[in-house]
């Protein structure tokens, strides 16, 4: 990489780390160019020159996130030996653990359940993080449906309404620890928590 291009890179990381900064502290909306280029320590034309505009500089900074959902969920259901209800009691855990130990997906998590108050709902960089991806759904989907045929789904929830409620709950537990990850320890509460969810949706003294 030429010395060139390398500095190009460096600065567009930079806004980058600056946005993520700014979007945290303000919201979206309240944030404009020139107070990421401060932040960053750049003018606003080295800014245009990276991005087209703040929605530009919006949808890199969710791009550098990787989110394991797709991944969780087949690693989950390619063990050998386990049964549903294991495989989404391990989704489930996995999931809130991502949120607890991986820094930039909590902080990517945090502007987008916390920080948009303008943006449209239907943002493809805000349902990743908000949407269980199709594949995913469809495998979780697939499971509760095998803890139907198993006998172990609530007779009054179908394994679409069980896949809704699942992701509902996470998001929503999430939701509330992003609010101030200060109030208590997630990592340390994960299992109880994951506890409470299936037994929510499982018939009782499912294993």
């Amino acid at each position: 990489m030429s010395r060139r291009k390398a500095d190009a890179e460096r600065t567009r990381e930079a806004i980058l780390d600056a946005a993520e900064t700014t979007f945290l502290a303000q919201g979206v909306s309240r944030t404009t160019l020139a107070h990421i280029a401060q932040e960053a320590g750049v003018t606003r034309g080295a800014i245009y020159w990276h991005f087209e505009d703040k929605a530009a500089v919006f949808d890199a900074l969710l791009e550098r996130v990787r989110l394991p959902l797709d991944g969780i969920v087949d690693d989950a259901v390619q063990r050998l030996g386990t049964t549903p209800v294991e495989c989404l009691r391990d989704i489930a855990q996995r999931s809130l653990a991502g949120i607890c130990h991986d820094l930039p997906l909590q902080r990517a998590a945090t502007i987008v359940l916390h920080r948009c108050e303008k943006l449209e709902d239907k943002h493809p960089r805000i349902c990743m993080i908000t949407q269980l991806p199709k594949h995913a759904e469809a495998q979780v989907e697939a499971l509760f449906e095998q803890a139907q045929a198993d006998g172990n789904l609530r007779a009054d929830l179908t394994p679409a309404s069980a896949r809704r409620q699942f992701h509902g709950f996470l998001i929503g537990v999430c939701f509330d620890w992003l609010q101030d990850p200060q109030q208590y320890s997630l990592a340390d509460e994960c299992d109880a928590i994951v506890e409470t969810l299936m037994r929510g949706l499982l018939v009782e003294n499912t294993p």
